[in-house]
């Protein structure tokens, strides 16, 4: 029986009435709208009630009893179909309704934004071409993780620990959910919490899930709408189809193999890549390698439990990258050429409003200071640009603009250090210090100004992935069909095959030759990207 859901977590889903289902989500909990919201008081309900009602709404629709109505009245809710028609683009209802996830690429600024909106803040998903120390020092620092995209296959499994530590987060990635991805930054980021600002609802999903097992953290973030569906906002109708029909196949395939009395083994394993075929079948998937305690852990949701990958100097920022990517770089060498490396990291977003706020601060103390040496010091500098006062070059209102608020300002101290120097400066000295921190307040500006706009570049990002256009390019195959391009053109984009050579050769008919190919999904694919070409 799955654990009680506390009221501030909410993982699972909890009944509602039909206006506050359909009522716009907010941090993953409905909204009630008062336009919505039934004026029928509430009565509480027997077990046997609950029940009863939930067994005639799993009844199909065509189903009828005696009881049942077949004509809606005025004041009846209109539930969304799920899914919808096949015509039609994947509907919030459909992403929401849905319950796998989506396969999402490996790209940086899709997680980025995701977990933006997931509450996270201050950090950043970016590429890593490299696991050289000179590449890794190019990435914004410091790094809370590194997550390996590679074909699925058992990495180090006899190393695995017994049970979870009390001091790392795990969590195991269910069978049939594409969920690596969102899984290997939750394990990066959960095991940083109080470093980072993970966000109220991340927060109380992992105080929630603290004593529990991998396997059962695995089954509540499977059931936690709030994190699927920020997830499966990126999935399309077509996904949702195919991840269907690919689940039933491995169930279809799972029994057979049973009946046949063989042993399901993880994809991809040291015992099965050496087929072709198997390799073929394996899955990309991500993995997270995370510095905790002065150890590396090695976080694979397929996995049962965590596995200790060595210690690191924890004084040494840098050693447990030198770590991970000593083991990454193994985990490369010993397979294909297909992966893929991204750092989870501090936003330099973060850092610069940071930065700007310990200048402020510096600023305004010298400032102070110089003005009991000549009220009139300001007038000895020249203007940083045109209009700008070197007494106030950043104003409050300019501050707010680029996210630097009171509060943030009220917290940056000047250190002891530089307080003894400004109190021991004379006028000149005090004059070029004043300079310097003007000038550096409008770098720093400017800087906040590029990376707001990189974040902005990837929101755009986001929302055109998220973009649907699977009924458009049917609908443009059908009207390509109908005017006879199709027919006429298809030949071009059919894949090269020895028997149509062998065929055409002896004078034998092509076509039959090449009657197997017409429904060729890498055809199908080559075809619609000539037409979007």
């Amino acid at each position: 029986m799955p654990p009680k859901t506390p009221r501030k977590v909410a993982p699972k889903p909890i009944l509602q009435s039909a206006a506050e289902k359909d009522a716009p989500v907010a941090n993953g909990s409905p909204v009630n709208s008062p336009k919505e919201v039934s004026p029928i008081p509430i009565k509480k309900r027997a077990l046997s009630e609950v029940v009863e009602t939930t067994e005639k709404q799993d009844e199909p629709v065509g189903k009828k009893t005696k009881n049942s109505s077949t004509t809606p009245t005025k004041d009846s809710p209109i539930s969304p179909r799920f899914p919808s028609p096949a015509d039609q683009p994947a509907s919030k209802h459909d992403q929401e309704t849905w319950q796998g996830f989506c396969e999402i690429e490996s790209n940086p600024e899709y997680f980025s934004v995701m977990l933006r909106e997931m509450g996270v803040q201050g950090v950043t998903v970016r590429d890593l071409y490299s696991l050289d120390s000179a590449t890794i020092n190019t990435l914004p620092q410091p790094i809370y993780g590194l997550v390996l995209l590679f074909r699925a296959r058992e990495v180090a499994s006899e190393k695995q620990e017994e049970e979870c530590p009390a001091n790392v987060w795990f969590s195991n990635q269910l069978p049939g959910h594409n969920s690596c991805a969102t899984l290997a930054m939750l394990n990066t980021l959960l095991n940083h919490d109080g470093i980072v600002d993970i966000g109220e609802n991340l927060r109380q999903f992992k105080e929630f899930t603290s004593t529990m097992t991998p396997y059962q953290r695995g089954e509540t973030l499977a059931s936690f709408d709030f994190v699927k569906n920020i997830h499966n906002s990126f999935a399309k109708k077509l996904d949702i189809y195919e991840d269907d029909k690919h689940l039933a196949y491995k169930v279809a395939r799972s029994e057979q193999r049973k009946k046949l009395g063989i042993k399901s083994k993880r994809c991809g394993s040291e015992e099965s890549i050496d087929s072709n075929a198997s390799f073929e079948d394996s899955a990309h998937h991500f993995i997270a390698f995370v510095p905790i305690d002065g150890e590396v852990w090695k976080l694979d949701g397929m996995d049962g439990q965590p596995t200790c990958m060595g210690d690191y100097d924890a004084e040494d920022t840098d050693d447990w990258l030198t770590v991970a990517s000593e083991h990454i770089n193994l985990i490369m060498a010993a397979g294909d050429n297909d992966y893929n490396v991204i750092a989870i990291a501090q936003a330099p977003l973060a850092r610069l409003r940071s930065e700007m706020s310990e200048t402020v601060a510096t600023f305004k103390y010298a400032k102070k200071r110089i003005a009991t040496l000549n009220t009139d010091w300001a007038s000895f500098l020249p203007a940083p640009e045109p209009g700008i006062d070197p007494a106030e070059p950043i104003t409050p209102t300019m501050l707010e603009s680029i996210g630097v608020f009171e509060d943030m300002l009220a917290k940056a101290t000047v250190s002891p250090d530089v307080t003894k120097m400004i109190d021991c400066e004379e006028f000149p000295n005090l004059l070029e210090r004043c300079s310097k921190l003007c000038g550096e307040q409008m770098r720093l500006r400017e800087l906040i100004f590029t990376e707001m706009g990189n974040e902005e570049e990837e929101n755009q990002k986001a929302s055109e992935r998220r973009l649907d256009m699977g009924p458009v390019i049917k609908k443009w195959l059908e009207m390509l069909a109908e005017n006879g391009w199709l027919e006429a053109n298809m030949e071009r984009f059919m894949p090269d095959d020895p028997k149509k050579k062998v065929a055409a050769k002896k004078g034998g008919n092509i076509l039959d030759a090449h009657e197997d190919n017409t429904h060729d999904t890498r055809t199908i694919g080559r075809f619609q990207a000539s037409c979007l070409a």
